[in-house]
């Protein structure tokens, strides 16, 4: 769609999305009313602003393609279609995978569960999915999760791989697109919950060029860094 105040492609956008994009290519003098309108109707949580719902919008700066062992990779952040495909990539794990990523032995994906990490604002929470195989055929063989923690400025980040695709560097380049789009929206730091024998984990975070904090609670592991202490 084309309009006197530029171009926007609406195609695969989830309804907030579309009305955020239509907002902000709205006059000026009308964007506050129309937000405010939007938010009224329902259309945009009531505790947005609209500087930051019109950076929510699809963060396309976050795709990116790597080929791994002949095949092509698509990484990019969750999109509302994805939902089944990251319910069907969390039941594809295996039971000590499923345990590392969430700490119980979950059988139980559910659709609410599902909805929330397929559908998200892109700046609070945000996921990173990476996909396999042909339009209409793909799936999901990794998920790279964040949710910001407002109360200390921190954002929590949670990682799963499928089996065949561990040891390629996807957890590597999720780690860094989080880490990029966390600075981009004003938070200060990363933090992840693993176990102490999560070898891989504590690697993963060593890569970053900040210095790596390590503190225990409960018989968990918490790993965390500041942007602003360089290793």
């Amino acid at each position: 769609m084309v309009t006197e105040y530029g171009a926007v492609n609406l195609f695969g956008k989830s309804i907030q999305e579309r009305v955020v994009a239509m907002i902000t290519i709205a006059h000026p003098q009308f964007r506050e009313e129309l937000f405010e309108k939007a938010k009224k109707l329902g259309y945009i949580g009531p505790e947005r602003n609209l500087g930051e719902a019109a950076r929510a919008v699809y963060p396309v700066q976050l795709e990116s393609t790597i080929n791994i062992d002949g095949e092509k990779v698509t990484i990019r952040p969750a999109k509302p279609v994805d939902e089944r495909r990251i319910q069907e990539h969390y039941y594809s794990l295996p039971k000590e995978d499923v345990l590392s990523r969430f700490f119980c032995q979950k059988t139980i994906f559910g659709r609410p569960e599902m909805e929330s990490r397929s559908n998200v604002d892109y700046i609070n929470d945000l996921t990173l999915v990476a996909v396999v195989g042909e339009f209409g055929f793909s799936k999901v063989v990794a998920v790279a999760e964040s949710m910001k923690l407002k109360d200390i400025n921190m954002t929590e980040v949670a990682f799963s791989v499928s089996k065949e695709y561990q040891g390629k560097g996807l957890g590597k380049i999720f780690l860094k697109k989080l880490a990029a789009a966390a600075r981009a929206n004003g938070v200060s730091g990363l933090m992840a919950y693993t176990f102490p024998s999560n070898k891989a984990m504590i690697s993963l975070f060593k890569t970053l060029p900040y210095k790596v904090k390590t503190r225990y609670e409960d018989g968990d592991l918490i790993l965390s860094c500041k942007f602003n202490e360089l290793a």
